[in-house]
């Protein structure tokens, strides 16, 4: 069965890419805050967007996400990113996720509809959630094996799926 996976962008680029490889996608929906300090040159931004930091220094720079896990063809930006005019809004974040999980549902029903919720703001995450609980599609979390970092999920994380048989 095809797999198409949501996943919320933040700051920090890595955990997404996990993620990806680690759930094996046919198509990902990126979900990112819009705007010129906006987490959408992550996902559409040309060179090397991507910032590997150790504190405030900057120690590698990488192409966006979908050149990373090479989505080539896979990705459309007009199709496949959901932008965000305010990240923080709750209302705003929810609408769209759901509008846009409706929307999956309904033009293909014969994939299955995934949602990763580690990256972007917290509301943006919860959204995320609320909305995957709603629409009754899989949850998953990336996280670090040995969680030292309580800021950012950083390299050596795994996906894994995430208990929601409390929904009715």
């Amino acid at each position: 069965m095809p797999k198409t996976l949501l996943v919320t962008v933040g700051g920090s680029f890595q955990p997404i890419v996990t993620a990806i490889y680690s759930l094996q996608p046919d198509r990902v929906i990126f979900i990112a805050s819009d705007g010129d300090k906006g987490s959408k040159s992550q996902v559409i931004g040309e060179g090397t967007p991507c910032e590997v930091r150790r504190g405030s220094e900057v120690i590698e720079r990488l192409p966006n996400i979908p050149t990373q896990v090479d989505l080539g063809e896979r990705f459309q930006p007009q199709r496949d990113l959901v932008l965000i005019q305010n990240p923080d809004n709750l209302s705003e974040c929810y609408l769209k996720i759901q509008r846009c999980i409706h929307h999956l549902q309904q033009e293909t029903p014969d994939h299955e509809i995934l949602a990763d919720y580690t990256g972007g703001t917290k509301t943006l995450s919860a959204a995320l959630v609320l909305a995957a609980v709603d629409c009754g599609i899989s949850l998953y979390l990336t996280i670090a094996s040995t969680r030292e970092n309580l800021v950012k999920v950083e390299r050596g994380e795994l996906t894994q799926p995430v208990d929601t048989s409390f929904r009715c």
